[in-house]
């Protein structure tokens, strides 16, 4: 649904983007949620293009009560991801061919603990305390292939990332209707100094037919802590509802990416913000005899300008998606599937254009649980 979700609440889905939406859950229920995605990407530019695909697990969640008033989950969903490979060919006066080559992977997860509290009968309230884990490699290099006398150099970074993050969110609900719906929401998260440590290591070497041989060691450094800055970040968004039959949602999100450092230096982003909309439609959902009036329908739009900008240009990003939510018979379990088609970038300037599709395979089993049987 275009990557909606800060007015939205369920008692059949797990929101960890909005904390404060644990509150639906019912008071006797228990739901558990899971997804794979499975990923599509061509790059191009004015020259060449290449694709890639890969399939990774999107995220694992629970959620229960623990009072009438207090809902808790616990999850765990990618926190970022690393993965690129680029080269720049360069004339320097005196100096001459220059070829400099960049190379990143690995990435971030988040094990989330969220808790959710209600306030009052409409207003609720929530706190996700998530802990990052995980390791990111970057390599720089630079080879001179028309010199015998110059020496290449590489750099070699190893970041291990491991601290707590927070997140806030509030919603408020009111009838407007009998039947229909309203929901205000917002998140909240603080700049946050993360601990990283990293080690570090810079070499000459030669390359031969292909093969590098290292010469010296320039500079080594293991175990060398700091912090990485997570920058501020909120969003508000509203969602109209008729429940089980018809739901429209908007949310807009801005985060400092201006503000971002890894251990001590900054660097050249600029600040991010992003506007989404979906829609869910369910046609009849006590309609036994036909089963797509059952079907939930789902369509979504989004808009991201990023936090680069390169050579003058804002990278920017627009994605079309749709979606389906099929019940399990006899069960409020649901297989939910998603097609997002999107692009990213430009090739003017001699940048990079990324066209994507995303596929994604989830399942939401709710149960009920807690109830104390009688037996007569």
């Amino acid at each position: 649904m275009g990557e909606t979700s800060i007015g939205l609440r369920s008692p059949y889905h797990i929101n960890y983007n909005n904390p404060a939406s644990y509150t639906a859950f019912d008071s006797t229920s228990f739901v558990f949620e899971g997804g794979i995605i499975f990923n599509y990407v061509q790059l191009k530019t004015n020259l060449e293009s290449t694709s890639r695909t890969y399939a990774s697990v999107g995220y694992l969640n629970f959620g229960f009560p623990v009072t009438r008033w207090w809902k808790t989950t616990l999850g765990l969903i990618p926190f970022s991801d690393v993965g690129y490979n680029m080269s720049s060919d360069e004339i320097l006066p005196s100096v001459g061919h220059t070829v400099r080559v960049y190379t990143g992977s690995g990435g971030i997860n988040r094990f989330i603990w969220g808790n959710g509290f209600k306030l009052t009968k409409n207003l609720s309230i929530g706190i996700n305390a998530s802990y990052l884990f995980g390791s990111l490699v970057r390599e720089a290099s630079s080879t001179f292939p028309d010199s015998a006398y110059y020496l290449n150099f590489r750099q070699d970074y190893n970041i291990d990332v491991s601290d707590f993050y927070f997140d806030y969110g509030i919603q408020y609900t009111a009838k407007l209707t009998k039947d229909i719906r309203l929901t205000a929401g917002a998140i909240f998260g603080t700049t946050t100094k993360v601990n990283a440590k990293t080690d570090y290591f810079a070499t000459t070497y030669f390359t031969s037919n292909g093969t590098d041989t290292p010469k010296d060691t320039v500079e080594s450094q293991a175990g060398v802590r700091g912090t990485i800055t997570i920058p501020l970040m909120y969003g508000f968004g509203f969602s109209l509802e008729r429940p089980d039959k018809w739901l429209f949602d908007v949310d807009y999100r801005w985060q400092n990416w201006k503000n971002y450092q890894a251990f001590g230096a900054s660097d050249s982003l600029i600040n991010s913000f992003q506007v989404s909309a979906g829609a869910e439609i369910l046609p009849d959902i006590n309609n036994f005899s036909s089963y797509f009036k059952r079907v939930r329908y789902r369509f979504g739009l989004n808009y991201n300008s990023t936090y680069l900008e390169l050579r003058g240009k804002n990278i920017n990003e627009y994605s079309i998606s749709v979606g389906l939510g099929l019940p399990i018979r006899g069960m409020k379990t649901a297989i939910n599937i998603s097609a997002e088609l999107g692009t990213r970038g430009t090739t003017q300037s001699n940048l990079i254009n990324e066209t994507y599709f995303n596929f994604v395979l989830g399942f939401s089993i709710y149960e009920r649980w807690f109830l104390k049987r009688k037996y007569f």
